[in-house]
């Protein structure tokens, strides 16, 4: 499979954030270090829940400046404890992630053009984690952006395997070869920094979901309409499903539609099998400059695949997209929307859930803005920082839709 149609979907909105509420709120600051002596930064990347132990597993991206950093990405255990309408969040550990051989991996963006994966040219392998799930077993599932991959990490976070993409999503130049790095002219496969941004484990244990974070660059990358969502057997690797996601750049209340160069997708969380909620928004909010845009679009939908195309099995020439329906926009249940973060990346579900209605954590990405870096005993000055922003997290409410 090289390739899918580019269509596009009117997709109605229901407004729906009558009978949804914020429970509450908390936040972690922007200078704060784990025991490493490493900034805790990016950790709304990914999120979830494990009830064995009652705490969360959270995910840092790539670490700070995108890439330009020697940043050694890990997942962060964290208690959530509920006060009234305060959440009181406290680290219990960090896990750097590690490579096969049982090296750190880094967050800079590879440089060995020769690597059959993304590498450093000192052989460091490289990472972009964005989303997590936690398996049966302990391990955990993270996916990431440079290559893209599906990876498996033991639970002292030592990598156990990888599992590709499907051809069409390899990051291909015009001369056929693949291209891990942020600055290849690409003509196919996922856009740059913009691969699997959202995963969960389904309920069997047997598959996982991924959805991408834009489109794919043959359909027009940021420009394109729909993003895919992939489901994966994780025995073999192999996809299972892949169904089209329709962006929808404007729900009730907003003054103008956002433009679809600037709408993404950043996380996704099974509530059945077929259903789940995926978190769509903007790029406004506090984004470490002096004066940014209010975020105006942070929504959770909920995403019915049973009736969609599965473009693995199914090529029609005009593939019905998957169904949804506005669950809540997040600058809608605050009364402060300046004081929004910009990446809002990460859902996590907890108890009481049930048929009716669900009960879930919200978390940004505060993408490390802070005006200083600390990093493996070095100090590192972040300039483009005006404005420190904290890794702020929610407690939300909401009764779910019948339909999809």
């Amino acid at each position: 499979m090289r390739g899918f149609l580019v269509i596009f979907f009117l997709v109605p909105v229901f407004h729906l954030t009558a009978g949804t509420v914020i429970e509450a709120s908390g936040e972690l600051p922007a200078d704060g270090r784990d025991e490493h002596g490493d900034t805790i930064g990016g950790i709304g990347s990914g999120l979830v829940y494990d009830a064995g132990g009652d705490v969360f597993y959270s995910l840092s991206d790539r670490g700070p400046g995108d890439g330009a950093l020697p940043y050694r990405p890990r997942w962060v255990v964290l208690k959530i404890a509920q006060a009234g309408d305060k959440l009181d969040i406290a680290i219990v550990r960090s896990v750097i992630l590690r490579d096969e051989q049982g090296h750190d991996m880094t967050g800079q963006i590879p440089d060995d053009q020769a690597a059959a994966v993304p590498r450093m040219k000192d052989g460091r392998t490289c990472i972009d984690p964005e989303a997590l799930a936690l398996a049966s077993d302990g391990s955990l599932f993270i996916t990431d952006e440079y290559g893209p991959y599906l990876y498996q990490f033991a639970a002292d976070g030592k990598m156990i395997r990888r599992l590709e993409m499907p051809e069409a999503f390899r990051p291909r130049t015009a001369e056929g070869s693949v291209d891990f790095s942020d600055r290849a002219a690409l003509v196919s496969g996922r856009n740059i920094n913009q691969g699997p941004e959202g995963m969960c484990l389904m309920p069997d244990g047997k598959t996982a979901a991924l959805i991408f974070q834009s489109g794919l660059i043959q359909e027009g990358g940021r420009e394109s309409p729909t993003t895919r969502l992939i489901v994966l057997d994780l025995a073999t690797g192999n996809p299972t499903g892949i169904f089209v996601y329709p962006f929808t750049p404007e729900v009730p209340g907003m003054e103008q539609p956002v433009k679809i160069k600037n709408l993404s997708v950043n996380d996704l969380t099974v509530l059945s099998d077929g259903r789940f909620l995926v978190l769509e928004r903007d790029q406004y909010g506090r984004d470490g400059s002096s004066d940014p845009k209010p975020a105006r679009y942070k929504a959770v939908w909920v995403v019915d695949t049973s009736c969609a195309t599965n473009l693995r099995t199914d090529q029609k020439q005009a593939p019905r997209a998957v169904e949804k329906k506005l669950l809540f926009n997040l600058p809608d249940l605050v009364k402060d929307t300046a004081g929004l973060a910009a990446k809002w990346e990460s859902l996590a579900l907890v108890p009481p859930v049930s048929g009716g209605a669900i009960t879930l954590i919200m978390a940004a990405d505060n993408d490390f803005l802070t005006p200083v870096i600390h990093h493996a005993g070095v100090r590192y000055p972040f300039p483009r920082v005006q404005d420190s922003v904290p890794s702020q997290f929610f407690k939300i409410h909401a009764a779910l839709p019948e339909n999809p």
